[in-house]
């Protein structure tokens, strides 16, 4: 990503949350310096264990700025999604409707799409339009694409679907953190939202399982109230 975008975010919440949930996917979110274009860029996971990072460019960002850090923000969390997608995350009959809406909102990255070819244009494109969207939109994208359960479409148990806990606890990011998500619940939660979260937690249903870790990481995500922005 080179120059600068035209969205921005609504607080500093938006950013503090959609880093957020970044990390607990295992990226790491991270800033260095770069070359005098580059305000941000994504690093795929390696074959070796590396990689799986998103750059925040320091000496080109002012991170006093919110809608700065913002705009690169969505656009390279767009590279994440996309990881977490497995490649692309529109079918390809949208993205003619996604570039007319760039070049009427922001010609500038029109004209930047004309430095790539093929699937990379592609890619790039989904993370300009990223840009665009208003910040709920973004993150409410990036939980869809990145925290929602797996095999859906499988059978129900655990048995059958042959799923351990240790991937059940990866949704949440560990034993630790599902400890303090659900000492949190007790304290913040009705009964009957326990009751419910009990209910799910104690059946044999790992999609459902999953499903309750979600939204009790969403519900804890959204409670906490970012007074003190802090990017690092």
């Amino acid at each position: 990503m080179a120059f600068p975008p035209t969205a921005y975010a609504d607080s500093p919440k938006d950013i503090e949350l959609l880093i957020t949930y970044v990390q607990q996917t295992g990226t790491k979110v991270e800033k260095t310096t770069c070359d005098s274009n580059t305000l941000g860029f994504y690093q795929a996971p390696t074959e070796g264990g590396g990689g799986d990072r998103l750059v925040f460019c320091s000496n080109n960002i002012d991170f006093n700025d919110i809608s700065a850090v913002w705009e690169v923000l969505a656009h390279e969390s767009a590279h994440v999604m996309q990881a977490c997608n497995g490649g692309l995350l529109w079918k390809a009959e949208y993205h003619p409707r996604m570039l007319r809406g760039l070049k009427e909102q922001a010609p500038h990255y029109a004209q930047i799409l004309r430095q790539y070819n093929g699937w990379d244009k592609m890619m790039e494109l989904e993370a300009f339009d990223m840009e665009l969207r208003p910040a709920s939109e973004v993150i409410s994208l990036f939980v869809n694409y990145c925290t929602r359960p797996t095999n859906q479409n499988s059978q129900s148990t655990a048995q059958s679907s042959g799923e351990s806990a240790e991937s059940i606890l990866s949704i949440v990011g560990g034993k630790e953190s599902l400890n303090a998500l659900l000492a949190w619940a007790e304290d913040n939660l009705s009964q009957q939202e326990l009751k419910q979260l009990a209910q799910a937690l104690e059946s044999n249903n790992i999609p459902d399982i999953k499903q309750a870790l979600i939204a009790l990481m969403n519900q804890f995500n959204q409670a906490q109230s970012y007074e003190s922005y802090r990017l690092f």
